[in-house]
């Protein structure tokens, strides 16, 4: 018997690469199906919405029934999920002018408090921004996600990065805002490790004439925190 065919035999195909491929495919799309059904679960029960419709209150919000959506798992594969919606109610406009469309006024409050950020689960998010961050552009982190079998489109995946990078800056804020790291000469430094970064430095010395500002160095470093950070 030849060695294919004593593989073939026993996995049944005679490409181990293949088998294994083949397997894991199989078991994340059955994880994933689990992970669908239990969000399913989450967003329908009558306990997550009542909170919801508590926190929507807060928010100039009301609930306004359900809407199926597309949510993407770690696999980048869509999968439906039944989302409850919130309306946010309209601003005050002048009497005789046309009102304009509002954008945005219907709210997936149920997948955002989760932690669902563009109708992406978080393990995808961090698989996807992570890539953009080692990658030198997002098309080539576009393409180096299709090869591990993710899809993705390099738009998408700009705009991903880009409200990512938002919530980090909305998080160092109200960070900054808590008593705890309000201390004399604390200096803190947030950021997502790419490798190298460039510092910004005040010139030193004395300013010019007719010179508005001090001016900057902006020297590119490696990943090591600066020693006057």
């Amino acid at each position: 018997m030849a060695v294919t065919d004593a593989i073939t035999s026993i996995i049944g195909t005679e490409s181990f690469a293949d088998y294994e491929r083949k397997v894991y495919e199989k078991h994340q799309q059955m994880a994933e199906l689990e992970i669908a059904d239990m969000l399913n679960l989450l967003l329908s029960g009558a306990p997550f919405r009542q909170t919801l419709k508590q926190w929507a209150a807060k928010t100039a919000c009301s609930f306004k029934g359900f809407r199926d959506i597309c949510i993407r798992l770690k696999s980048g594969r869509k999968w439906k999920v039944r989302s409850p919606v919130f309306f946010k109610a309209k601003p005050k406009g002048k009497c005789g002018r046309t009102p304009k469309r509002q954008k945005g006024a219907f709210r997936h409050l149920g997948v955002e408090l989760i932690g669902i950020l563009n109708k992406v689960s978080p393990a995808l998010v961090e698989v996807y921004v992570s890539m953009a961050v080692l990658c030198p552009s997002f098309e080539v982190a576009a393409n180096a996600l299709r090869g591990l079998r993710i899809r993705m489109n390099q738009h998408l995946l700009q705009n991903l990065t880009g409200r990512f990078a938002d919530l980090a800056m909305k998080v160092r804020f109200e960070c900054h805002a808590e008593e705890v790291w309000r201390k004399t000469g604390l200096k803190i430094l947030i950021c997502v490790d790419g490798e190298r970064f460039r510092e910004h430095r005040t010139k030193r010395g004395k300013r010019k004439k007719r010179q508005k500002g001090q001016g900057f160095h902006f020297d590119w470093a490696d990943d090591d925190v600066p020693s006057n950070l």
